[in-house]
């Protein structure tokens, strides 16, 4: 039997080296740091990890701290640092999901340099007074890093720490997103539009977030 057709479906597919290695043969957990086999523990560990970075990023990051790729990938250390090796690096795998594949990590370095010098440098917190520009300019920033893809695992709940220590330096309150399974497919939905340039589906749901502190 191909190995193919034993890979539960919607997980990744990758090829490289230890960023791809599993502790099951299912290959739903990650190598980790902790040794941890269990699903629901590790995902307890990364929710408790993500709680503990909000608590101290939120209140080391100064009002004038730039966002930045070293911004983006010290809040992602500070998050999986606990747990995974290639925390705070840029992913060297390729991977893909379904219909859907992102840039290979050969240009990882290239993109994320255009990404802070033409979408991050764009939006500095100042210029964010007026909601929906600050909307509109976070659903820029979060689709097009979604669309990147720059880090093994954790996009969606980095860039999203990373958007709300800037909704903070504008002198707004992290937002709340729906984090319902509606919702939750929804953001998917969201991310993959991004793909192809289109950011209003991900502007709407940070219009939401907004609206729901």
């Amino acid at each position: 039997m191909n190995n193919d057709s034993k890979k539960p479906k919607g997980r990744y597919d990758v090829s490289g080296n230890s960023e791809a290695q599993y502790v099951d043969t299912a290959e739903t957990i990650l190598v980790n740091k902790k040794g941890i086999t269990d699903l629901r523990t590790l995902q307890i560990e990364e929710e408790a990890d993500l709680a503990g970075a909000y608590e101290l990023l939120l209140d080391e990051v100064r009002s004038d701290t730039p966002i930045s790729n070293e911004l983006i990938c010290y809040v992602h250390k500070v998050i999986f640092g606990d747990l995974y090796e290639w925390a705070g690096k840029w992913r060297t795998v390729k991977i893909s999901k379904e219909d859907t594949a992102w840039p290979p990590p050969d240009f990882l370095d290239t993109a994320m340099w255009e990404f802070e010098k033409n979408i991050i440098n764009k939006y500095p917190a100042n210029d964010l007074i007026d909601d929906m520009k600050f909307c509109s300019a976070l659903g820029h920033i979060q689709g097009e890093f979604l669309a990147i893809h720059p880090f093994r695992e954790g996009n969606a709940r980095t860039i999203k720490l990373v958007t709300d220590i800037l909704a903070v330096q504008t002198g707004r309150l992290p937002l709340i997103y729906d984090m319902t399974n509606v919702g939750c497919e929804k953001y998917i939905e969201a991310a993959k539009a991004a793909m192809l340039k289109e950011y209003d589906p991900m502007t709407t749901i940070i219009q939401k977030a907004l609206a729901a502190t």
